[in-house]
């Protein structure tokens, strides 16, 4: 039987699941991510941190680590600062393309078998300049949702896939499927950050929102659209101050805040072509991806529908495809 580890490495967390024929059997998370290489210089506590992963994985699975078990990888772990640096596909990229270019390496201190790493995308710009740097974009792992996303999804292409997050990922996939290009929003981190590291976190109580409540989400959006993130985000404190609002709609508004940025991004962006009828698919945790679905359908400027839809485990549905169309499984 032919088993499959999935690594996927980001900024802060490692996960580490095992597949036989498709189905799940394992996993293990840990918090630990290429940001320790950034901190640290040294590679060494992330060799180490997925190493003991893959060791727990396959025990708890009681699987034997020999030919039989395939490792592939993406995300920041391909990077500069992950187990080993990738080359990004320059858009458009198909998926056909991202397996050609995948790279199979041994990395003993991590692994007695070879891993397969998964090349990450860029957009192509010609030559860049500080003028014109705003359509520039890279992404690690995303491209591995986006083609798990595609394989899972009837959708007429093109659309503009909405992955959100940490770090909010547009990507635009034309009419023959391929990773047109992309643009990236710090959102989500901006969102941690006001609501646990501000002068807002009392306010909030250092907690995100409990429920959608769309009448605070719509009210911070339309501040923000009106006097700008800095204004809008420390009205926060006013209603706290002098309204009735509770903690869960504080923290709408304040989401609404900050993801009225994105949509502004997405209506001007250079990066790729976007027309105003373009189908909209959002994938995420509810909380982000419900909001942005209100708060894009608010928007007169978008005509085209605006879905949400929910894919378990959609990296390792990517990669899956991928490594099939490899033949590495």
């Amino acid at each position: 039987m032919m088993n499959l580890v999935t690594i996927d490495t980001g900024t802060t967390n490692t996960r580490v699941m095992l597949w036989q024929n498709g189905k799940k059997i394992a996993k293990v998370a840990r918090p630990v991510g290429v940001k320790s290489t950034s901190i640290t210089g040294s590679k060494d506590t992330l060799h180490q941190t997925i190493k003991s992963a893959i060791e727990e994985l396959l025990k708890t699975a009681q699987v034997e680590l020999n030919s039989d078990v395939k490792f592939i990888a993406s995300g920041m772990i391909t990077s500069n600062l992950g187990l080993a640096e990738i080359p990004h596909q320059s858009a458009p990229v198909s998926m056909s393309d991202v397996a050609a270019n995948m790279e199979k390496i041994l990395i003993p201190e991590v692994c007695s078998q070879p891993i397969w790493f998964v090349p990450g995308v860029k957009n192509s710009v010609r030559i860049i300049t500080s003028e014109n740097i705003d359509q520039m974009d890279v992404m690690r792992g995303e491209e591995v949702e986006a083609f798990g996303a595609l394989t899972q999804l009837q959708a007429k292409k093109p659309f503009i896939l909405v992955l959100p997050g940490s770090h909010t990922k547009f990507i635009k996939i034309d009419e023959d499927g391929k990773i047109a290009g992309s643009i990236t929003s710090m959102a989500g981190e901006l969102i941690s950050l006001l609501t646990k590291d501000s002068i807002l976190s009392d306010s909030l109580e250092h907690n995100f929102s409990d429920e959608l409540d769309i009448k605070a989400l719509t009210l911070g959006a339309e501040n923000c659209a009106k006097k700008g993130l800095g204004r809008a985000a420390f009205t926060v404190r006013l209603l706290d101050l002098y309204t009735n609002y509770t903690r869960n709609q504080m923290a709408n508004y304040l989401l609404g805040v900050v993801l009225q940025n994105d949509v502004s991004a997405i209506k001007t962006t250079q990066a790729f072509d976007i027309n105003v009828d373009d189908t909209f698919i959002v994938i995420g945790k509810p909380a982000l991806r419900d909001a942005l679905q209100v708060l894009l359908n608010n928007d007169d400027y978008f005509t085209g529908n605006i879905l949400t839809i929910d894919v378990p485990e959609l990296a390792s549905v990517g990669i899956m495809a991928i490594a099939k169309m490899r033949n590495i499984i």
